[in-house]
């Protein structure tokens, strides 16, 4: 699901990495998405939901806050192995596109018709799912599409959870 998520943010990437001269940012924004879904599923598989909590806060996430310093080191290594650029150039392009990530889900929450705190509320919750805790297992299958036992948690109704929220 989380990559679905992030293809929504494929255009506004891609024109940020061609402002930072990519030769081909189409490929970099691949590799860019590829990255930090690596280094969310890292977070997430360690029991750290605080980036997917930021991602549908509905608040502004600043270039140097926690989150995007946390995740920034993973993305950055992704960056150099899929796109074989210096670890300088990885390095900002991982902190320009991390923020711009995460405040793109957070407008798309705030542009929402459902209030942010409702729409926060039901992502925890299917996060959680029935026992109030997270199973990294089933957290994981569901957000990459499915789980092992076939059930798991539901997150897509996440995409209904407010009309306009991913349109």
């Amino acid at each position: 699901m989380l990559d679905q998520l992030l293809n929504l943010a494929e255009g506004p990437l891609e024109e940020m990495l061609a402002g930072m001269n990519q030769p081909d940012p189409k490929s970099s924004a691949s590799a860019l998405k590829d990255s930090v879904l690596s280094s969310l599923q890292k977070q997430v598989a360690s029991g750290d939901l605080d980036a997917v909590k930021e991602m549908f806060s509905g608040q502004e996430t600043a270039p140097s806050s926690p989150i995007v310093n946390q995740l920034k080191g993973n993305v950055t290594e992704g960056l150099i192995e899929k796109l074989g650029i210096s670890k300088e150039q990885a390095m900002s392009i991982a902190a320009a596109a991390l923020p711009m990530i995460l405040n793109f889900f957070n407008k798309r929450v705030n542009d929402a018709p459902q209030d942010n705190q409702d729409i926060m509320s039901s992502v925890l919750a299917s996060l959680q799912g029935n026992s109030g805790k997270v199973n990294p297992t089933e957290l994981l299958g569901s957000l990459m599409g499915g789980s092992k036992n076939g059930g798991g948690m539901d997150l897509g109704g996440l995409m209904d959870l407010g009309k306009g929220l991913f349109n």
